[in-house]
């Protein structure tokens, strides 16, 4: 299939429609000129891939929903500072990371998920009316810790379906166990170097922003990947840095010649 060849090999990438940080979009090279058929397409993808686990499709990047690779997973993991334990959302919380809302969510998943949006909603909020938005919100905060993941759909038509949610750890054990292999700053090398391959020449805070890294992540990323003879900064036409891959600066700097 040529979209799951698209994820693994660009190895993250919104789903629907473009972003911040420049990043593509699956929808918008979709090789068609109708947006019903990349519509159509692209939302059969986003429900069967993620859930016969060929890739992962969660709101990740600017809280957005992204699709990323299997491959590329385990750096996301270890860039959250879960370590796969089960107490990991318990000392996100005490750290201000993760809403109360979000921890009841999280605690009724692990008790008795998969569950489905229903299912949870009945358990942590059983006499609220009205909006959901308060529950997207805690489910958007666990999916960007890569604490909970959308495993599937039940449900036969648009009108009648529901998202079903389990705890990312049971539900990849093998990403976490991967991720535990990764040291963080190995990790924000990895998805750093790639997001630089991906765009071209993004700005240094272009990145950061994207990734809601620290200064100090960011600049440990960008050494360590300078050290490896993998990146420079270049001053772009704009007079600001950007990052550039050495062999694209070699060859910029031979056409010039």
């Amino acid at each position: 299939m040529q979209a799951l060849r698209f994820i693994q090999a660009i190895g993250y990438c919104y789903a629907f429609t473009p972003g911040p940080g420049r990043l593509p979009s699956l929808f918008e090279v979709l090789d068609t000129r109708s947006d019903d058929r990349r519509w159509a397409w692209a939302w059969d993808w986003k429900e069967s891939l993620p859930s016969e686990k060929r890739v992962f499709y969660g709101r990740i990047l600017a809280r957005k929903p992204t699709f990323v690779s299997l491959a590329f997973l385990p750096h996301f993991f270890a860039l959250t500072g879960n370590v796969g334990e089960p107490d990991d959302y318990a000392r996100l919380y005490e750290a201000g990371r993760l809403s109360a809302l979000a921890k009841r969510v999280y605690e009724a998943v692990a008790a008795g998920g998969p569950l489905t949006t229903r299912q949870i909603r009945a358990a942590v909020e059983p006499d609220r009316r009205g909006s959901s938005a308060r529950l997207l919100r805690a489910l958007a905060e666990l999916q960007h810790l890569l604490l909970l993941a959308r495993i599937g759909e039940v449900g036969d038509h648009p009108g009648n379906y529901a998202f079903v949610w389990d705890l990312l750890a049971r539900w990849l054990p093998d990403v976490v166990g991967r991720a535990a292999r990764i040291p963080h700053r190995t990790a924000a090398a990895a998805v750093l170097g790639q997001y630089v391959r991906i765009t071209g020449a993004p700005r240094p805070e272009d990145a950061a922003a994207l990734f809601g890294w620290a200064p100090s992540v960011l600049a440990a990323a960008i050494a360590d990947l300078r050290g490896a003879s993998m990146l420079d900064l270049a001053r772009g036409p704009d007079g600001e840095d950007r990052l550039v891959l050495r062999t694209t600066l070699a060859r910029l700097r031979r056409a010039r010649r």
